[in-house]
C-alpha cells in the first residue's frame, strides 16, 4: 500500500529565478490545480485513495473511487482531487468531513473530480524509473481528466490569466522519485497585503501573531523581536504579508511574514 513516503514533492522557484534559469530543455508544465493530492491505486479489483498524509480518503471521494473501478487490471496514479470550478475551500468541506449522512450531501453539493498527472504502475509494471514523458504514454488508455502539460511561457500565461494559485514546471525526462526533487517545480503566485497585528503568542520559532479578524501569521528568526516589541510599546505593528487568496470572510489563506511596514 501506498503511504506518505511514496510521494514525489516539489521544490520552489520564483519567477524571478524561473526567467534566469530559461530557456528550459524537455521541461513543461501544468496549472497548478487547488485541491488534494491523491495517490489512486488499483490493486486485485480494490481502488484506495491516498493522501499526503497516509490517510485513506475512500469515503470522502467515493465517485473517484467509483469511476477508477471501472478500468481493468492493477494501476497506480498520481493526481489531485479538485472541484469542478477548483476552488479550495469548497473542497475543504468534502476532504474533512467524517459524518457519513453529510458526505453523502456534499457529493451532490460539491461534486469532485480526479485531476491525474502522472502514472506509478500499470498492470503490474513499475513506471517509476521511466522518463515522465514515457509514463505519460500509458496515461492514454484511461478515459479520465488529465492534467495539460504545455510550454512552460505559454502555461504561466494562461494560469495568471484564470487567476490560478500557480504553475508546476517538470523535467520530461525524470523519473518518478518518492521524495522532494528538484526535477519538480512549484511556482506560486503570491500577493502582497498589510496587516495590523494587535496580539501575540511565542513559540520555539518566533512569535505567532494575530489581527483583529484572526489571521495568523508566523514570525521567526530575529524580525521576530522588532515585531513583539512594537506590538508591546504601541500596541500593535503593521506588516507586509504575502499570500495566496482570500476567502469570503476575508480570511488571507497561506499567508507568510515579509517585513515590517516601513521598516
Amino acid at each position: 500500500m501506498i503511504n506518505k513516503k511514496d510521494f514525489m514533492l516539489c521544490d520552489k522557484i520564483t519567477k524571478e529565478e524561473l526567467k534566469n534559469q530559461m530557456p528550459l530543455i524537455n521541461w513543461k508544465a501544468n496549472i497548478k490545480f487547488d485541491g488534494e493530492r491523491i495517490i489512486a491505486v488499483k490493486k486485485d479489483g480494490e481502488v484506495f485513495l491516498v493522501n499526503r498524509r497516509g490517510n485513506l480518503k475512500n469515503k470522502n471521494y467515493l465517485e473517484v473511487v467509483e469511476s477508477l473501478n471501472a478500468f481493468e487490471g492493477d494501476f497506480i496514479l498520481d493526481g489531485e482531487v479538485i472541484t469542478y470550478d477548483d476552488k479550495f475551500n469548497l473542497l475543504q468541506k468534502r476532504a474533512l468531513t467524517k459524518n457519513p449522512l453529510k458526505q453523502i450531501e456534499l457529493r451532490k453539493e460539491v461534486p469532485v473530480v480526479y485531476m491525474v498527472f502522472d502514472i506509478l504502475n500499470f498492470k503490474g509494471k513499475d513506471l517509476r524509473q521511466m522518463p515522465l514523458r514515457k509514463r505519460l504514454y500509458y496515461l492514454d488508455g484511461f478515459d479520465i481528466e488529465k492534467a495539460e502539460y504545455r510550454e512552460i511561457n505559454e502555461c504561466l500565461l494562461s494560469a495568471e490569466e484564470e487567476n490560478r494559485e500557480g504553475i508546476i514546471i517538470k523535467n520530461m525526462l525524470s523519473p518518478y522519485l518518492s521524495k522532494r526533487s528538484g526535477f519538480w517545480l512549484k511556482l506560486k503566485f503570491f500577493k502582497n497585503a498589510n496587516l495590523k497585528i494587535i496580539s501575540y503568542t511565542e513559540n520555539p520559532a518566533g512569535i505567532r501573531c494575530e489581527d483583529k479578524e484572526l489571521n495568523a501569521v508566523q514570525v521567526s528568526g530575529q524580525q521576530h523581536k522588532e515585531v513583539k516589541n512594537l506590538i508591546d510599546t504601541q500596541g500593535y505593528c503593521d506588516i507586509i504579508i504575502q499570500y495566496l487568496e482570500q476567502g469570503k470572510t476575508g480570511r488571507y489563506r497561506f499567508p507568510s511574514f515579509v517585513g515590517v511596514k516601513n521598516a
